[in-house]
């Protein structure tokens, strides 16, 4: 949830929300102090009160019909005079005013003042307005008369102006487009983002693919050729592993068969350890390189896995004086590599073997099938790792703290090679600490090669 509110276009969605609202609450008060402005008020009262002073001088006292017809015949707006038995408009439409609802105009009072007939009125008070189906009326008291104007004009077919929704409809238009523009303008961040973590993850050949000449392309263009320097340091990496390998194996054969010729025993089978040693971690160097590398196949055939772990306990030594405990079910079979999943089930046990104790020798063994997947998983019960050691036994040559010394701790290989051997498989392994104490190494691996 966190990830989500932190997101970029969560948050540029907010601003263009917070954006829309000070601007619509900016709108609204613009308005507002424009129409209710004094000043504003004052001008438009001038020029009604002088508009409306002028056209009562044209209409005359009392009005007369064919002068108000001469008058308003090119006004955009119909009339309707009425009073003293006397009714005329300038349309024989003008729609029934009774049940309109007029409320004072918002303005005080319209003055004007004249100097016409006697009886004619120099002072006009009162007067109304109202909003009826899509219409707007002003009625006047002129003296005994009544002035009632109507617009649009009846002729005219009147409707609903929409004015505000059409002002809100345009304002969202434009933040809508503002908003799509700038977030295809970002997009490209989520991709950079998304291929860096693949890249992180280990999958070293993916690129992005993106074709602009921005800063996010420039952004883009970088990570590519980061990912392209790491491939070539690992590649070199791997090289001068296999190179250094290959060139350490004859001097150590020559080595081999001097230190054979010592008369002195006991140092000649030390010397001898040694390069036993010495060749098995090039020996392991060289296997896990050559799988990481893609210089081995894998030679897949049918593995039972409850003969092949019988197999490997009656074979090993080291698991002697060490109780197996299995819960496997018969007949689970995987299509793998036979040698290298011997090797890698070894390492495993091995690694557990090293780290049991004398109050609890054991190791226990689990076979689990789910979908087209197996999970084996095997646990001893020695003292565990440390937690900030978890994400690092996979690591070439990395040994905990607790054991350093090469008789108690290996080489710092045989993990690296097991999950070499696991990727190679389309697998995976993890390690952690058992709740009930001891480590838990869970190998996934495919019940079929893709």
């Amino acid at each position: 949830m966190l990830q989500r509110i932190n997101s970029l276009s969560i948050k540029l969605f907010g601003v263009f929300l917070v954006t829309g609202l000070i601007y619509f609450y900016l709108l609204d008060f613009g308005v507002r102090s424009l129409i209710l402005n004094e000043e504003v008020r004052d001008t438009l009262d001038y020029y009604q009160t002088s508009y409306l002073g002028n056209l009562m001088e044209d209409l005359g006292y009392p009005p007369n019909a064919e002068i108000a017809d001469e008058v308003t015949k090119d006004m955009p707006f119909d009339i309707l005079i009425t009073g003293n038995d006397f009714e005329w408009s300038t349309t024989s439409e003008f729609p029934n005013i009774d049940p309109i609802d007029f409320q004072p105009s918002a303005w005080d009072s319209i003055k004007i003042k004249k100097d016409s007939a006697a009886g004619s009125p120099t002072l006009i008070e009162d007067s109304e307005f109202a909003r009826y189906q899509d219409r707007t009326y002003f009625r006047i008291p002129y003296g005994d008369y009544t002035i009632t104007m109507v617009n649009p004009k009846i002729s005219i077919e009147a409707g609903p102006t929409y004015l505000f929704e059409a002002i809100v409809l345009i304002s969202l238009s434009v933040l809508l487009l503002a908003y799509l523009l700038v977030k295809r303008m970002i997009n490209p961040i989520q991709n950079i983002q998304q291929a860096a973590t693949k890249i992180g993850q280990g999958e070293l050949t993916h690129r992005i693919d993106i074709n602009r000449e921005d800063e996010l392309g420039l952004l883009a263009k970088e990570v590519n050729f980061l990912a392209d320097n790491v491939v070539e340091m690992l590649e070199a990496k791997q090289r001068l592993n296999m190179g250094v390998s290959h060139e350490l194996r004859s001097p150590l054969t020559r080595a081999k068969l001097q230190i054979e010729m010592l008369n002195d025993p006991v140092k000649r089978e030390s010397l001898l350890d040694e390069i036993q040693a010495m060749e098995s971690i090039i020996a392991s160097l060289l296997e896990s390189e050559a799988i990481n590398y893609g210089h081995k196949k894998l030679d897949l055939g049918n593995v039972d896995i409850d003969r092949s772990i019988k197999d490997l306990v009656s074979s090993s030594h080291f698991l002697n004086d060490i109780e197996i405990e299995s819960d496997i079910y018969e007949n689970i079979s995987i299509e793998a590599d036979p040698i290298l999943f011997q090797v890698m089930l070894k390492n495993i046990f091995e690694n557990a073997s090293r780290y049991t104790t004398e109050d609890k020798k054991q190791i226990d063994i689990s076979v689990l099938q789910a979908n087209e997947e197996v999970n084996i998983i095997i646990r001893d019960y020695g003292p565990g790792l440390a937690i900030k050691d978890l994400d690092k036994v996979f690591e070439p040559f990395f040994r905990a703290e607790e054991s350093r010394s090469r008789s108690s701790g290996g080489y710092g290989l045989g993990l690296y090679l097991t999950k070499q051997i696991a990727d190679a498989h389309g697998g995976r392994i993890s390690i952690q600490n058992h709740e009930n104490g001891g480590a838990e190494v869970s190998l996934h691996l495919p019940k079929k090669q893709s």
